[in-house]
């Protein structure tokens, strides 16, 4: 519409600004010629060598004489209307009879020289004041302006429909795309507007329909997969039952239960029934992880300490969410460094975040660690990697530095979960 605006006004301008100066021209002409007609309607008076009586009597009946802008000096010496001074036009006119329009002091005088026989040279002055120059001119140019501001008002209405047809189709494809980047694949829109607004309503409507597609066939290879695994699980649970050791087996079989646990919760997140509005406590989910890993700590005559904070810390993860990620930081720390290395293991929470740490006393490592697919032990790559993505989703952050043991200290921030009135 501003664009409409500064084009429709240079176009108004571009005329109104013209024909305003020909208004003020033809205004000046108007005047002028009317002065040249009073001038000439005195002239066969003089040119009859008429009486004082009759010349003035023609003087009064013209306009410029009753308003005392006529003044007719004859060859008898006669000065009829009002007395001025001879201009050089006025002198020129009486000695050579020459007549002449042009500027003079407040307007412009006409003056006719007129020759009523050899010799006999009289001359009419008609004085047109600036005034009558420009009466009527600024009724024109208001006129004008009028015209120019309508036209610009039409302009607007007219700029304001066209954009509607891009605007509007524009802004339901933007809230549409909004939409479908919150997770609602079934958004479409109808192509509507110009036609590359048409061509991109339709290669959105294809862009989810392929999105889905996608997620559709990754949720079903990640089930079938995680079904698979299944039956290898199901082969070491026999095999554990023919372990004599009773313990042995009872530790075994709670390791299988932890992983088939996982395996579940793999399948319901990949069908797209894992439910993590409900959130957990942090600090159960880190304190009962601590507990389990201490025991292989222990084995490994590793130093093991653990920070535990106060009270329950409402995040939104799921427990199994959660606790897979604290297993990926704690089994990173006891595959990257050496048996006997320190562990430290804690949380703790403020009034808008809550914090989970695992340091090591080992060599370290970089951030370079966290991108998927990055290892440098033959792993596949991707447990800080689903650590880190696990943090965004619930709008936190991973981050890597240097433990007060000297190894590596990666730490999962979380934004702590509000109960509904107020308090976290």
């Amino acid at each position: 519409m501003l664009v409409f605006v500064a084009v429709s006004t240079l176009v108004a301008l571009a005329f109104v600004v013209p024909l305003g100066f020909l208004v003020r021209r033809t205004a000046e002409d108007r005047s002028i010629d009317v002065a040249r007609a009073d001038a000439a309607a005195v002239v066969p008076a003089l040119v009859a060598d008429g009486t004082r009586a009759q010349i003035e009597t023609a003087v009064a009946a013209t306009r410029a004489g009753r308003d005392g802008r006529m003044t007719v000096m004859t060859s008898q010496g006669w000065v009829i209307g009002p007395a001025i001074d001879r201009t050089p036009r006025v002198q020129a006119a009486l000695d050579a009879g020459i007549s002449d329009i042009g500027e003079t002091a407040g307007g412009i005088e006409v003056v006719a020289a007129v020759a009523s026989g050899p010799g006999n040279l009289s001359a009419v002055r008609v004085f047109v004041p600036d005034a009558e120059r420009r009466k009527g001119q600024w009724r024109a140019w208001g006129a004008l302006a009028a015209v120019g501001v309508t036209l610009v008002a039409i302009s607007v209405v007219v700029a304001d429909r066209l954009s509607r047809s891009v605007v509007q189709p524009t802004q339901r494809l933007a809230s549409a795309a909004r939409r479908l980047g919150g997770g609602e694949l079934e958004t479409k829109v109808d192509p509507e507007g110009p036609e590359e607004l048409v061509e991109l309503a339709g290669a959105f409507n294809l862009l989810g329909t392929q999105v889905s597609s996608m997620l559709e066939r990754e949720r079903e290879l990640v089930a079938e997969l995680s079904h698979r695994l299944r039956t290898p699980l199901t082969k070491l649970r026999m095999r554990v039952d023919q372990v004599d050791d009773s313990d042995l087996a009872d530790q075994l079989r709670d390791d299988l239960d932890d992983v088939t646990g996982v395996v579940n919760d793999l399948i319901r997140e990949a069908r797209g029934a894992a439910d993590s509005t409900q959130g957990c406590d942090l600090g159960q989910v880190v304190t009962e992880r601590a507990e389990f890993w201490s025991v292989l700590a222990e084995d490994q005559r590793r130093p093991w300490r653990f920070d535990a904070g106060r009270g329950p810390v409402r995040v939104d993860v799921s427990a199994s969410e959660l606790g897979a990620a604290v297993d990926v930081l704690l089994e990173n720390a006891f595959s990257h460094t050496p048996e006997g290395a320190p562990l430290l293991v804690g949380f703790r929470a403020d009034r808008e975040r809550a914090v989970v740490w695992v340091g090591d006393g080992g060599d370290g490592f970089d951030r370079s660690a966290v991108e998927r697919g990055a290892s440098g032990s033959g792993s596949t790559g991707l447990g800080l990697d689903i650590a880190r993505r696990l943090a965004e989703h619930a709008g936190g952050e991973l981050d890597i530095g240097t433990s007060e043991l000297g190894g590596a200290l990666i730490t999962i921030s979380l934004p702590r979960r509000d109960d509904g009135s107020g308090k976290v």
